[in-house]
C-alpha cells in the first residue's frame, strides 16, 4: 500500500509541467494538422521554442549536477510525450 501511494505521488508531481507543456504542444499540433510544408515548419518552430523554453527554465532553476540535468531532461521528455498525446487527442476530437 505504501509503494502504491509513493507511485501515485510521483505521477501527480508530473501533472503541473504536463499542463505547462500542453499549451505549446496543442498549438503545435493544430498547426501541424494544417496542410502544406510551410505549416509543418511553423509547427516545428512552435514545438522547439515553446517546449525548449520550458525545459530551459526548468534546467536553470532545478539543475546543479550532471545527474540532476539528466533526470530533469528524462522527466521532461516523458512529460512532453504525455502533453503531445493529450494535444493530439484534443485536436482529433475537436476536428470531428
Amino acid at each position: 500500500m505504501e509503494i502504491l501511494l509513493k507511485v501515485v505521488i510521483e505521477v501527480l508531481r508530473l501533472v503541473p509541467l504536463i499542463l505547462a507543456f500542453y499549451i505549446p504542444a496543442l498549438v503545435g499540433v493544430v498547426i501541424w494538422r494544417e496542410r502544406g510544408e510551410g505549416y509543418r515548419l511553423k509547427a516545428v518552430i512552435v514545438f522547439a521554442v515553446g517546449l525548449g523554453v520550458i525545459v530551459g527554465v526548468q534546467l536553470l532553476v532545478r539543475s546543479v549536477s550532471a545527474l540532476q540535468v539528466a533526470t530533469t531532461l528524462s522527466l521532461s521528455i516523458v512529460q512532453i510525450l504525455a502533453a503531445m498525446i493529450l494535444a493530439a487527442l484534443t485536436v482529433y476530437k475537436l476536428s470531428d
